[in-house]
């Protein structure tokens, strides 16, 4: 858990998902197709114009385990948003269950399986509250990317971006884009319609048995209601409140 001596949290959902937040070009020289940075900058832009929102997902993780055989593992997602100052996620899974709760004033992370949660006094913006996270706890929530209102961190980290073309993601006709980074190798699927992220493919080359990480998209709703009570937390019937281990500087 991402409490005391624990990083599990830090895990394939929000590495791969921040690694978006690196992929556009250089200021003077883009390593990426203009087509292909294009169509990856409509979805991140359509992305932070939208005031709210709600996000449904499939994940798999698959990994190689001992004797060399590979095994995938599923998950749902969930997320909403509602800037510049609310988040919910939620992800549960073979490996792991917990949900994160952000009302403006404070972060609140459980642990679904051990009934567990801790509170952390937050930021009055997601993200200066995603900011302080990475720094103070060492972690971020799953699509952390996705739940910013901007991208502050793109144009840096691309060694090489091309479009591939055409394909289908659940019926909808997409535009399929591959880029290259230091430590991984990933691929996006962005609707050709409406300008949003389809399907995430992420394989991490540096790692032992080259993991990787998938994330199809069911649904996002850019209508959605979103109160201030969807962004609350309430603990859960016997609940035990514990403390997050603080980043040492």
């Amino acid at each position: 858990m991402p409490l005391k001596k624990s990083r599990w949290f830090v895990s394939a959902v929000c590495i791969s998902l921040v690694a978006l937040s690196g992929a556009a070009r250089a200021e003077d020289k883009s390593p990426i197709e203009p087509r292909a940075e294009r169509i990856l900058m409509a979805a991140l832009g359509n992305l932070t114009a939208a005031k709210s929102y709600m996000a449904r997902g499939e994940l798999s993780n698959e990994m190689q385990v001992a004797g060399g055989q590979r095994i995938e593992y599923s998950s749902t997602i969930q997320a909403a948003v509602r800037r510049p100052d609310r988040f919910w996620t939620r992800i549960d899974g073979q490996l792991r269950q917990g949900a994160n709760w952000y009302d403006g004033k404070t972060f609140t992370h459980l642990e679904t399986g051990a009934n567990a949660y801790a509170s952390w006094p937050a930021p009055s913006t997601t993200d200066e509250t995603l900011d302080m996270m990475k720094e103070k706890l060492g972690f971020l929530p799953p699509l952390a990317v996705l739940l910013r209102d901007k991208d502050k961190d793109a144009r840096k980290n691309i060694q090489s971006g091309i479009y591939v073309g055409k394909a289908v993601v659940r019926g909808i006709t997409c535009s399929q884009l591959a880029f290259t980074q230091e430590k991984i190798d990933w691929q996006v699927w962005i609707d050709d319609v409406i300008p949003v992220i389809r399907r995430v493919v992420i394989t991490y080359k540096k790692l032992p048995g080259t993991p990787r990480f998938a994330v199809t998209f069911t649904d996002w709703d850019f209508n959605a209601t979103l109160p201030d009570s969807v962004f609350a937390f309430e603990p859960p019937p016997g609940a035990t409140r514990v403390e997050f281990e603080i980043v040492k500087q």
